[in-house]
C-alpha cells in the first residue's frame, strides 16, 4: 500500500483537461425542458414522427404530466394501437418517469405490437423499480415468445439479478446468453452491466476477469469497478485499479474522485488524501458537491490535527453550499468529537440559510445531543423533525430514542419507538396478532367495495395466491400493527422506501374508512393522508 501511495505523484496528470467542446444544437427540433414542451405545437398534431419525437423529448426532461397529457390525447384516436414506435415511446417515457403501473398499462396493450424495444422497455422499468423478480419472469416470456434478446435486454436482466437469491438462479444464465450472442467484451454497455451484477453480488474477482476481458474501457467502466471495490471494502484494490487507470492515460471525472476519496477515508490515509485532494484541486474538481463532501467526510474521520479546520476549509471554498454539504460538514463535527457545542450553532446557520435538513442530518444532530447529553436542544431539534415531517424515518426515530434515553428521560424514548416490517415478515413478537387484525380488515373492506387488482402480481399463480402475496405488502402489516397498538384520534404514521402500490394504496383507503383513523403514509414519492376513505394525493402519485 504504501508503495502504491509512493507511485501516485508520478502518475497524476500534470495539467488540468482541456475545457470541453461547446455543446452541439441537437438534432430534433423538439426542446428539451417541460416548460417548453407544454406549449409545442406537436401537442395538437397527429403525425406518428411528431408525437413519438414529443414522447421522447419528455422522457429526457423527465416530464411525467405532460407524457400523461399525451396519452389520454393518444387514447382520443386509435395512433396507440396502431403504430409501435409511439406505443414504445410512451412506454419508454413512463420507464424513466418510474411510473410502473402506467407502464404494464400501456405494455399490456401493445399485444399485437411488442416488439424487442417493447419488452426491453417493460423489463427495464420493473428491474429498476423493486420488481426485479418480475422483470427476470418478463425476459423469460420473452424468450418463449421466440424474440432473441438484444445488448439492452441483457443489461437489464443483469440489472434485475439482485438480491443474491435472483443471481444464483439466474446469474450464471445471463453470462451464458451474452457469451452465446458473442458480446462477451465487444460491447462496453453489456460488459458494464455485467461488472455490476457480479460485483453487487460479492463476485470481484469475477467481475475484475470481464473488465479485464472488454477490449474498450472507458472512464465510466473504470469508474465502476473502482467503486465496487470501495463499496465491496476492498479500498486496497481500488487504489491499484487507480493507478493502472491513471497509467493507461485516463483522468478522472468527479465520480473517479468521490469513490478514491471514499477509499482513502476507509484506509484512514492521510497522506493519499492530500495528493487527492490536490489533483482535485488542479483538475478543477475540488468545488463539485460529490468531492468537496467526500473530502469533508475524509478529514472529519482523520486522525491528523485541525482535520476540522481543513474540512471547514473545503466547505467554505464550495461555490453553493446544499443539503449534502451541510449534513457533511455537521456529520464531521459529530463523528470527529470535537467542539460539539458548534453543532447546533451550524445547524441554526443552515436553517438560516433556508437549506431543509434531511434525516441524515437530524440523526447526526440528535447523536450530537445524546452524546452530551443535551435534552433542551435535543427537545429543540425534535420540534423540528415533526415540523419537516421526517420523523417517520428510521434512522431519526432511533436517534430520537437513543436522544431521549441517553438524557434520562426513558417515557420519551419509548413513545419513539419505531417499527419495521418488510413484505410477508413474521419475525415481529407479534406477528400473530397481526395478520389475524389484517385477515379481519381485508374482510371488512371487502364488504366496502374493495377489489384486490391481483394484475400487479407478476409471479404464475392462482388468483387466491395472488391475493395472498397482496395481503403480506409490508404498509397493510404496518396499518394492522398502528391499529391493534394505538387508538384514535392518534393518525397511524408509515414511511416506505418505494413507492406504494396500487392496490396497497386503495385498500388502505378502504382501511381508513372502515376504522375511522387517519393513516399518513410516506412513500417514495409524496405524502398520502387518508382519512374517510380519501387520499390527500387525488390519485395522483
Amino acid at each position: 500500500m504504501a508503495a502504491a501511495v509512493a507511485a501516485l505523484p508520478g502518475k497524476l496528470p500534470r495539467q488540468p483537461p482541456p475545457p470541453p467542446p461547446p455543446p452541439s444544437p441537437p438534432n430534433s427540433t423538439f426542446p428539451r425542458y417541460p416548460r417548453s414542451l407544454a406549449a409545442h405545437p406537436a401537442l395538437s398534431s397527429s403525425h406518428p414522427s411528431d408525437v413519438s419525437a414529443l414522447l421522447a423529448a419528455a422522457a429526457r426532461a423527465g416530464d411525467l404530466r405532460l407524457g400523461r397529457a399525451l396519452h389520454r390525447k393518444l387514447l382520443r384516436g386509435d395512433l396507440l394501437d396502431r403504430d409501435a414506435v409511439v406505443a414504445n415511446s410512451l412506454l419508454t417515457l413512463y420507464s424513466r418517469c418510474g411510473a410502473v403501473a402506467s407502464a404494464r398499462n400501456v405494455f399490456d396493450g401493445m399485444r399485437g405490437l411488442r416488439d424487442i424495444v417493447s419488452w426491453t422497455a417493460m423489463a427495464s422499468c420493473l428491474a429498476r423499480n423493486g420488481a426485479e423478480r418480475g422483470s427476470l419472469l418478463l425476459i423469460g416470456e420473452m424468450l418463449e415468445s421466440g424474440l432473441l434478446p438484444n445488448a439492452y435486454t441483457l443489461c437489464a436482466a443483469a440489472h434485475a439479478c439482485f438480491p443474491h437469491k435472483l443471481y444464483c438462479l439466474v446469474g450464471g444464465v445471463v453470462l451464458g446468453l451474452v457469451h452465446k450472442m458473442g458480446l462477451w467484451g465487444t460491447d462496453v454497455a453489456v460488459g458494464s452491466a455485467l461488472i455490476d451484477m457480479l460485483a453487487r453480488n460479492g463476485d470481484l474477482a469475477s467481475a475484475h476477469k470481464v473488465f479485464d476481458g472488454l477490449i474498450e474501457k472507458t472512464v465510466v467502466v473504470w469508474t465502476l469497478l473502482i467503486s465496487r471495490y470501495v463499496q465491496g471494502e476492498c479500498a486496497e484494490e481500488a487504489v491499484e485499479l487507480f493507478l493502472d487507470f491513471l497509467e493507461d492515460g485516463f483522468e478522472p471525472d468527479r465520480y473517479t474522485m468521490s469513490s478514491m476519496i471514499s477509499a482513502c477515508t476507509e484506509l484512514g490515509s492521510v497522506r493519499l488524501g492530500l495528493q487527492l485532494h490536490s489533483l482535485a484541486l488542479r483538475m478543477g474538481l475540488a468545488s463539485d458537491a460529490c468531492v468537496s463532501c467526500g473530502l469533508v467526510d475524509m478529514y472529519a474521520k482523520s486522525n491528523i490535527g485541525q482535520a476540522m479546520d481543513y474540512a471547514n476549509k473545503v466547505f467554505e471554498r464550495m461555490p453553493k453550499n446544499d443539503v449534502i454539504s451541510w449534513t457533511a460538514l455537521i456529520s464531521g463535527y459529530v463523528q470527529s468529537g470535537v467542539q460539539e457545542n458548534k453543532v447546533m450553532a451550524l445547524f441554526g446557520e443552515m436553517l438560516n440559510e433556508s437549506i431543509k435538513p434531511n434525516h441524515i442530518t437530524y440523526s447526526s444532530i440528535l447523536k450530537s445531543c445524546a452524546s452530551i447529553s443535551d435534552h433542551d436542544s435535543g427537545r429543540q431539534v425534535h420540534a423540528h423533525v415533526i415540523k419537516s415531517n421526517q420523523a417517520s424515518a428510521h434512522t431519526v426515530g432511533n436517534a430520537l430514542v437513543s436522544m431521549y434515553a441517553e438524557s434520562g428521560c426513558m417515557e420519551e424514548a419509548r413513545r419513539n419507538t419505531t417499527h419495521e416490517f418488510r413484505a410477508g415478515d413474521t419475525s415481529h413478537p407479534r406477528a400473530q396478532d397481526i395478520y389475524g387484525k389484517l385477515d379481519t380488515l381485508v374482510r371488512q373492506i371487502k364488504g366496502m367495495g374493495y377489489v384486490p387488482d391481483t394484475s400487479i402480481v407478476l409471479h404464475d399463480m392462482s388468483d387466491e395466491l395472488k391475493e395472498q402475496y397482496l395481503l403480506q405488502h409490508s404498509e397493510k402489516i404496518a396499518v394492522a400493527f398502528g391499529l391493534i397498538t394505538t387508538s384514535a384520534p392518534k393518525p397511524i404514521r408509515i414511511f416506505k422506501n418505494l413507492r406504494v402500490c396500487a392496490d396497497c394504496h386503495s385498500a388502505i383507503k378502504y382501511m381508513s374508512k372502515a376504522t375511522r383513523r387517519e393513516i399518513i403514509l410516506r412513500d417514495s414519492n409524496r405524502f398520502h393522508r387518508m382519512k374517510d376513505g380519501e387520499c390527500s394525493c387525488g390519485e395522483y402519485w
